[in-house]
């Protein structure tokens, strides 16, 4: 009995885990709270705006897809401005139908410049014409992929939204795995099996939304945060935390449980104790690992994407 004459906390085998877990979880409240280590994005983002997206002759009415599209899209650039980021994304719009074309000019995070272009361009009587019928969505990736391609230093994101089912070449997949860009896609109606596909190779999100959808919900909570999260530093410093926090409870376990209430002896409860914070200390590399390749997550200090 002479070994639970001193408290926990006069051993420095329970202390020092103790310190550590007291900054690891401070480190993982940082993180999350303020955002630390939030990746700089490139953002390309593709409307759909063949004829079935808009009454005929009455091309962006209010309350039509192509109007809703456009909201969807302006909610999205207040977003990006509103201080949330230190390094808003660059952003370009392209518009598609049967002919993908540029919607702005470059890639931007001026927020009114990016509206002003927009709608500039909107107003064009010729855009229509230009655009041709019908949708040809493999085309329209490409040139997001084209575009995203003149950025190096970004991580690159493609957002698709259309009402239309399309197929798409196994050679564009090919190109966007190949240069790291993911791509989301917003399906307005009837799934499209192509597009949903093409999201999960690239690791992007797809999502098959009725008509009714608030697509600006959409883009500043679901793809907002999806593009510009921190989880691999969260997940990182919580598996930080998770192993000091099985060192602090060495101490306890011997004690407490294994010694009081199992009553095992003293030199084995010790050994049991050890063992359970030797295997998490070495298990939890693997499972984040796991849960990183899950979740597409570039590994810490590997890069930014």
């Amino acid at each position: 009995m002479t070994s639970y004459l001193r408290p926990l906390t006069r051993y420095p085998l329970f202390q020092i885990p103790c310190i550590f877990l007291l900054i690891f979880l401070l480190t993982t409240l940082l993180v999350w709270f303020l955002g630390i280590g939030r990746p700089t994005v490139a953002v390309a983002i593709a409307l759909d705006l063949n004829p079935s997206t808009y009454p005929q002759s009455q091309f962006n009415a209010p309350g039509s897809v192509l109007n809703q599209e456009i909201l969807a899209v302006s909610a999205y650039l207040e977003k990006n401005n509103s201080g949330i980021l230190q390094r808003p994304n660059l952003v370009t719009i392209i518009g598609f139908a049967s002919i993908p074309r540029q919607l702005t000019t470059g890639f931007k995070d001026d927020s009114q410049l990016l509206t002003q272009e927009l709608n500039q361009t909107l107003a064009n009587p010729s855009l229509i014409r230009d655009l041709g019928g019908g949708t040809d969505l493999d085309l329209a990736i490409r040139e997001g992929i084209r575009l995203l391609n003149t950025i190096d230093d970004r991580c690159r994101e493609l957002l698709l939204v259309t009402d239309g089912i399309a197929s798409i070449a196994p050679e564009t997949i090919a190109q966007a795995r190949d240069n790291r860009i993911r791509i989301h896609a917003i399906v307005i109606g009837d799934e499209a099996e192509d597009i949903r596909m093409t999201s999960l190779l690239t690791g992007g999100v797809y999502l098959s939304v009725p008509l009714e959808a608030d697509l600006e919900k959409l883009f500043t909570n679901r793809f907002f945060n999806e593009f510009n999260n921190n989880w691999r530093w969260v997940l990182l410093c919580l598996g930080l935390t998770w192993m000091a926090l099985m060192w602090t409870l060495v101490m306890p376990l011997d004690r407490w449980i294994f010694q009081g209430l199992f009553k095992l002896p003293l030199n084995f409860a010790g050994r049991l104790a050890l063992s359970n914070a030797l295997f998490w200390t070495f298990a939890t590399p693997g499972i984040l690992i796991g849960i990183y390749r899950l979740l597409d997550l570039a590994l810490p200090f590997t890069g930014s994407c």
